[in-house]
C-alpha cells in the first residue's frame, strides 16, 4: 500500500501543471494595468479563486448558493454572500468570474443565470468564463449536465444573430481565450470502480512526463477560458 500511495503522489505531482490558475491571473493583471478592479467571483465555493485574487490585491466578492459555504468564507475573512443577500444589493463591478459554473445548468436555464449576473457587470466590463469541454471523464461530476463550448456562447451572447433558440440582451466580445490542456491516460472503466487500475498508474506517469516533456503537444485538449468584453 505505501508504494501505491508513493505512486499516486508521484503521478499528482506530475499532472498538477495549474495551468488554469495562472492564465487567470494574466487574464486578469491584463485588465488591472495598475488600477483597482472589482471583482464578482460567481458560484465561488470554498474561495479558492477569491484567495488567489485577494492574494494579488484585488478586491473580490464572491456569491454561493450554499449558506454553509458562505459562512465557512466568512469565517475565513472573505466577503462571501448568500444568492438571496447579493440580489438586495445594487453594486456594479467591473470583472465577473464564472469558474466552472456554466456546465452545470441546462440551457434554458443558463441564459437567465448569466443575464442575471452581467446586469451587475459596468459597460465595459469583463466576464471571464472557465469551463470544461467534452472527455471521457466530464460526466464522473454528478452535477455536470453539458459542456459548453466558446462557439456556443458566441451564438448567444456575441449578437450574431445566429440561429439558435436563445438570444441574449447582454452582448459580449470575445478579447482573448486559452485553452487547457491534460496528459492523456490509459483508464480501465470497470478497473476505475472495483480499484483494479494499478497496472495503469505508471502507463499514466510516463504519458504525464511525455505531457510535460512535450511542453502540453502530447495532451488532450479538455477546457477552456474565455474574456469576454461587454458591449
Amino acid at each position: 500500500m505505501a508504494i501505491i500511495t508513493y505512486i499516486k503522489r508521484v503521478k499528482s505531482s506530475i499532472t498538477d501543471v495549474r495551468t488554469e490558475e495562472g492564465n487567470l491571473i494574466r487574464f486578469v493583471r491584463k485588465l488591472s494595468e495598475g488600477t483597482a478592479l472589482r471583482i464578482l467571483d460567481v458560484g465561488c465555493g470554498y474561495g479558492r479563486n477569491t484567495i488567489l485574487l485577494q492574494n494579488l490585491g484585488y478586491t473580490v466578492t464572491g456569491v454561493e448558493a450554499n449558506e454553509s459555504i458562505v459562512a465557512a468564507n466568512i469565517a475565513s475573512n472573505r466577503i462571501c454572500l448568500t444568492v438571496e443577500q447579493f440580489d438586495k444589493t445594487t453594486d456594479l463591478y467591473d470583472v465577473i468570474l464564472m469558474s466552472h459554473i456554466i456546465e452545470h445548468f441546462y440551457p434554458q436555464d443558463l441564459l437567465p443565470f448569466m443575464e442575471h449576473y452581467l446586469d451587475r457587470l459596468r459597460a465595459g466590463g469583463y466576464l471571464i468564463v472557465s469551463a470544461p469541454l467534452n472527455s471521457p471523464y466530464f460526466y464522473d461530476d454528478f452535477d455536470h449536465i453539458r459542456p459548453y463550448s466558446p462557439v456556443g456562447i458566441h451564438m448567444v451572447f456575441g449578437g450574431s444573430n445566429s440561429q439558435v433558440q436563445y438570444y441574449a440582451k447582454n452582448i459580449l466580445d470575445l478579447q482573448d481565450i486559452w485553452f487547457r490542456k491534460s496528459p492523456l491516460r490509459f483508464i480501465h472503466f470497470k478497473g476505475r470502480f472495483l480499484n483494479g487500475q494499478h497496472h495503469l498508474r505508471l502507463a499514466n506517469i510516463l504519458l504525464a512526463v511525455l505531457f510535460r516533456l512535450s511542453f502540453q503537444l502530447i495532451g488532450r485538449t479538455d477546457g477552456w477560458m474565455g474574456l469576454y468584453r461587454k458591449r
